[in-house]
């Protein structure tokens, strides 16, 4: 991932704010995600295709996945260090004890209650210290029976999602992705060119950029019948 310097107050003013600064926009190939956080080139090879996108937020974390033309799915999530009552943190925590303790709370509080999900397990973790940051690495799988939440239109099986989790300044990032068989490696260099094409941070915008948002993906839907995407609101 790039990094460009800018001022830590800047970003924290940016964060504590709330959601009237977490929105985000696509300018051209540029996405720039809520808060600021970081920005990513939409033309880089890791998509196929068109790609169209759907994002939340809150004061302590954003959240965009996005579909490309072959209908594969990424999503990067963002989560405040510090202050988030989401995350249990303890303080002066290393890096590894901090990603395993993110990744967990995605396990136990976020996949496992879906109700469409029979079991979840961690099937691959890995410390990258190589990597810049350093990050971890890590498979999860998902046992699903659709039948039991017919709303969800979930596929029944078992699906493998992976995570990419790094620390940036005072925020911890998490790239996913969705595979449909366990290919530790190729899963790897998915996450890490993802995470290579994303510069931290990004910037914010003001509402008439949110609304300018709203049509151009309005405009990207596929054949002009999918609903423009949820974005982040003020207030």
């Amino acid at each position: 991932m790039k990094t460009t310097h800018t001022p830590l107050w800047l970003l924290l003013c940016a964060l504590l704010t709330g959601c009237q600064t977490l929105q985000g926009e696509r300018d051209g190939d540029i996405y720039y995600s809520p808060g600021g956080a970081y920005a990513i080139d939409l033309s880089v090879n890791t998509f196929r295709g068109q790609v169209s996108l759907e994002e939340t937020c809150t004061p302590h974390a954003g959240s965009t996945t996005f579909w490309d033309g072959s209908g594969r799915m990424f999503r990067v999530d963002y989560h405040q260090a510090e202050g988030n009552p989401e995350l249990t943190v303890p303080r002066f925590a290393s890096d590894l004890t901090l990603f395993n303790l993110v990744l967990n709370n995605y396990l136990r509080d976020r996949i496992a209650p879906a109700p469409m999900v029979t079991s979840v397990e961690a099937a691959h973790r890995e410390f990258l210290q190589d990597a810049e940051p350093r990050s971890l690495f890590a498979i999860v799988s998902l046992d699903v029976d659709g039948s039991l939440a017919p709303s969800e239109n979930a596929v029944s099986g078992t699906h493998y999602y992976g995570f990419l989790l790094f620390k940036q300044g005072e925020l911890i990032y998490v790239v996913q992705h969705r595979q449909p068989v366990m290919m530790p490696e190729k899963m790897k260099a998915v996450l890490l060119r993802l995470a290579d094409a994303m510069e931290i941070p990004g910037r914010t915008r003001n509402e008439t950029d949110l609304e300018r948002l709203r049509r151009v993906l309005a405009r990207m839907a596929p054949g002009g019948k999918r609903e423009p995407a949820r974005l982040c609101n003020a207030g």
